[in-house]
């Protein structure tokens, strides 16, 4: 029976503390302040940005069903047999490209309520959304960086795969 709740997305995020705490988040707390600084001085820019941070989320969304529709593309069963004979869990591999897609929804859900706000709207509302869509937006942008550096890591792997026979050669 298949789960229903969230619980294997969860698992799959679960990363160590060096994995986490990588550029793509320091990047992140800058487009917060960034953010929190625009909603202080200058809220019309802040508000004029919302279409162009929305385009780039969408890219970056797109980017990762496309990085996921690679992986997946080379995750045949001869392939998962050699993973598991060298006792590495797909799912690892998957990681970073999940993370990133909830960052973009989480960072969305931020842009929506961002974009229905005008610059009358009550000042501390805006500070907050602007502080918290811009920490998730830029580190949704930047986490692509080890979406990437996964997907080497993944070729490597490939290339380590080749070493393990296949069952049909024992």
């Amino acid at each position: 029976m298949s789960e229903r709740t969230y619980s294997p997305l969860w698992r799959a995020l679960r990363f160590n503390r060096r994995e986490f705490f990588q550029l793509d988040l320091y990047l992140g707390i800058s487009g917060g302040s960034g953010g929190l600084i625009l909603g202080i001085l200058a809220p019309d820019a802040m508000l004029r940005s919302v279409p162009v941070v929305a385009v780039l989320l969408g890219v970056v969304i797109g980017a990762v069903i496309a990085g996921v529709a690679i992986l997946a593309a080379f995750m045949d069963q001869a392939f998962l047999r050699k993973l598991t004979a060298i006792d590495r869990q797909p799912v690892r591999y998957l990681g970073p490209f999940l993370f990133t897609a909830v960052l973009g929804v989480f960072a969305m859900i931020f842009l929506i309520a961002l974009s229905t706000m005008s610059s009358g709207s009550p000042r501390i509302l805006l500070d907050i959304l602007g502080c918290i869509t811009g920490l998730l937006s830029v580190w949704a942008i930047a986490s692509l960086l080890p979406c990437l550096s996964m997907l080497v890591q993944f070729m490597g792997l490939k290339t380590d795969a080749l070493g393990v026979p296949d069952d049909d050669d024992q």
